[in-house]
């Protein structure tokens, strides 16, 4: 049976407070930690001409099996769900053994909302396993199957390990601790409960340093903690059959049985832990200290609790990103570096009796002329995947009327003019870097949002802030979830950064699809209303959606916000997430000064100013940003009310030409027409620059036109008519 995804949703909401605060953290501290487990992609030159790389690539879909036979285990929903949407799968599928109510557990149900689980089934045992491994009607089949269970589910999930890879195999909980005389005897026991509590077959064993008398101490010790132990008999009867109290003379002696061992848990209660991990290599994790008690290990620490027993842990090791992706082995040889290479790759081949080979590698023995018009090479010293990256090209060139670049028409506001002029006129203003951080700019910034100066951060424009703020708050193989069709360049410097953008697409209504943002799972959240290009304004309801659920940063871009009714600002006060982020090149008319900023909490914006790097609004700059936030608003206020009253009457004039424009919040109007690209030509030809898109998503082709006084809104329409016109004939 599969659970409606609103059952996940209803699950999380009607959570009690304090259990999903904690499953909260828990999830964030599993991201977190396993985001820093990412596998990078290598490129590297073993000879000049010579190029081997590997990339790890997502894996498609992936199956997690959290247990509910004795209880409800949501801890692994994330500790399986989590990494693998750090890792960028595609699809999360969970099974789980029902309830009464023919679902898995309400618990269970939330864990799987916060951690981005794509479907959940109610399976459980060995025939979970099997339907995530081989595909039923429902379950679709999956590429790896994880997750802890009972010997039955180990059992099923070796039986089907030749189909689907799998985890390493799990047994009953495992710990061995080792104490020195230095340990408190009440805390050893304590952990020693706590895991023989887990199943009757889980093996706790305490290997003692010191002598009879720190073995006597902490065996008392266990007694009493079994006694009041809530699931005494549990443990008890792990404890008679599994358990072991044990000495050595040494730490070393203790760490070589350690290793021998290789136990799932080890605990190192010894003076100097950290020296004592050096000396460690077969374990499925250690714990240093025993104030690092196992239990927070399993909930909290971030660590993934899914770990090899029965001594697997000499050869296997605990769940990781690295299990969800598939690596990627490419290979570039250049004509020069192949000639080279013949001669030595052939007598290995002939040595081996494979002459196919060797006439292969002979034959590019002599020079290979190059293909026409074939340039060099560079050496291989960019990142990764840079080469791959378009350079920006706005392809614009000079034309009498420019409607292409959302920019004013209306030219730069007189005080802002005024204090331009001032500034370059003044040598030491020219001649000395501008202040750092813009700080008068920022308190006119402040005082126009209603911040405090503490929460504003400035840039070279607003695209340098958010190229910044992803910079800051997201690392290599994190996602970026972004509304599509939206701003261009987001998922330029999401790969710039390292990051794997992932598109979502808006709903039928131009609103953002909040749910299936959520369920990305991204660190990183972008958010454009007005959006560029629809011009369509994102529902308060939806913003307020992911801003309030959202795990990581959620930037809210409102670069056309003065042309719309205000959403974001008033959200910074019960977020500490949100990014609401302002240009003064769009309403303000100074989009030649580049000048953008944002707001936040004074942590977040600390954080991008370190990214953003120093001096990036300059001199000039500031003193016409503070000028038009201090002396133009009147005039900034009047040029946007026009800009509203004409692009309404944009939008009427383009229904009579038989068009569909989107209703726009913006200083531009987006209207579908077939063949944009060529109409857009057209039109130059005749005088007139629009913005053509091709292909948007749920859109087709569209031009986009910035509202402007009404002469150059007549000529854009009696050049837009005319291009219509002969493409139809």
């Amino acid at each position: 049976m599969s659970a409606p995804t609103f059952r996940f949703t209803g699950a999380l909401d009607a959570l009690d407070p304090a259990l999903r605060r904690a499953l909260e953290r828990a999830a964030e501290n599993v991201a977190a930690a396993h985001r820093a487990q990412l596998p990078a992609a290598i490129e590297i030159e073993t000879e000049p001409g010579v190029r081997v790389g590997r990339r790890p690539d997502p894996l498609a879909r992936v199956g997690v099996y959290a247990p509910g036979g004795r209880a409800a285990y949501p801890s692994s929903v994330l500790m399986g769900a989590v990494p693998a949407r750090v890792a960028g799968v595609g699809e999360v599928v969970l099974c789980s053994p029902p309830g009464a109510d023919g679902l898995p557990s309400a618990v269970v149900l939330a864990a799987a909302e916060l951690a981005g689980v794509d479907r959940v089934f109610a399976i459980g045992g060995a025939g979970a396993i099997a339907a995530m491994a081989y595909g039923t009607e429902s379950v679709p089949r999956v590429d790896r199957v994880v997750g802890p269970g009972n010997a039955w589910v180990a059992e099923a999930k070796l039986q089907v390990s030749g189909g689907v890879t799998i985890d390493a195999p799990a047994g009953p909980s495992e710990l061995l601790v080792i104490a020195d005389e230095r340990a408190r005897p009440d805390a050893i026991a304590r952990e020693v409960v706590a895991q023989a509590e887990h199943d009757p077959q889980a093996a706790v064993a305490v290997l003692t340093l010191g002598g009879d008398d720190v073995a006597g101490r902490i065996a008392a010790a266990v007694a009493e903690a079994l006694a009041t132990a809530p699931r005494r008999g549990v443990a008890a009867e792990a404890l008679a059959t599994r358990g072991a109290l044990l000495s050595a003379r040494v730490l070393d002696d203790a760490l070589a049985f350690a290793g021998e061992y290789a136990a799932e848990h080890l605990l190192l209660a010894v003076a100097d832990p950290d020296a004592a991990l050096a000396g460690v290599r077969c374990t499925g994790t250690v714990f240093l200290g025993e104030a690092s008690s196992v239990a927070f290990g399993d909930y909290m620490t971030g660590a993934n609790h899914v770990l090899p027993t029965g001594g697997l842990a000499r050869s296997w090791s605990g769940l990781s990103t690295h299990d969800f992706v598939r690596w990627t082995t490419w290979q570039l040889v250049e004509p020069a570096a192949a000639a080279r290479l013949a001669a030595d790759v052939a007598t290995l081949a002939e040595a081996e009796r494979l002459p196919g080979h060797a006439a292969a590698a002979r034959a590019w023995a002599a020079p290979q002329a190059p293909p026409p018009m074939a340039s060099p090479r560079a050496p291989a010293l960019a990142r990764p995947g840079y080469r791959h990256i378009p350079r920006y090209s706005p392809e614009r060139t000079a034309c009498p009327v420019d409607l292409s670049d959302n920019t004013s028409a209306w030219g730069p506001p007189r005080g802002a003019s005024r204090a331009l002029l001032a500034a370059a006129a003044s040598a030491d203003t020219v001649a000395r870097y501008p202040s750092l951080d813009a700080e008068a700019a920022i308190a006119a910034m402040a005082a126009y949002l209603g911040v405090g100066a503490d929460q504003v951060v400035t840039g070279c424009g607003s695209d340098d802030i958010l190229d910044s703020a992803i910079r800051a708050f997201g690392q290599p193989g994190d996602r970026l979830a972004y509304p599509d069709p939206s701003f261009s360049m987001i998922p330029v410097f999401a790969r710039l950064n390292g990051l794997a953008p992932i598109a979502v697409p808006l709903t039928e209504s131009f609103d953002v699809d909040a749910d299936a943002m959520l369920a990305t799972g991204a660190r990183i959240i972008y958010l454009c209303s007005p959006n560029n290009p629809t011009g369509t304004a994102l529902s308060r309801a939806a913003i307020e959606r992911v801003v309030d659920r959202a795990q990581g940063l959620v930037i809210l871009d409102g670069a056309y916000a003065e042309f719309a009714e205000e959403v974001g600002l008033d959200l910074l006060a019960r977020s500490p997430r949100l990014l609401v982020t302002r240009t003064l090149s769009k309403a303000f008319g100074l989009a030649g000064l580049r000048v953008g900023y944002a707001a936040g909490a004074p942590e977040i914006v600390a954080e991008i100013a370190k990214s953003r790097g120093p001096y990036k609004v300059n001199a000039l700059a500031e003193r016409a940003a503070r000028a038009a936030l201090t002396e133009d608003l009147p005039w900034v206020r009047g040029v946007v009310a026009e800009t509203v009253a004409l692009r309404a009457r944009l939008v009427a004039a383009l229904a009579e030409l038989g068009l569909a424009p989107l209703s726009s919040a913006a200083n531009f109007v987006l209207v579908p027409v077939p063949d944009a690209a060529m109409i857009a030509g057209r039109m130059r030809t005749n005088g007139v620059a629009v913005r053509a898109f091709t292909a948007l998503r749920g859109i087709g082709d569209a031009l986009r036109i910035a509202v402007a006084p009404w002469p150059a809104l007549e000529t854009c329409l009696d050049a837009l008519r005319d291009a219509l016109a002969e493409a139809r004939r």
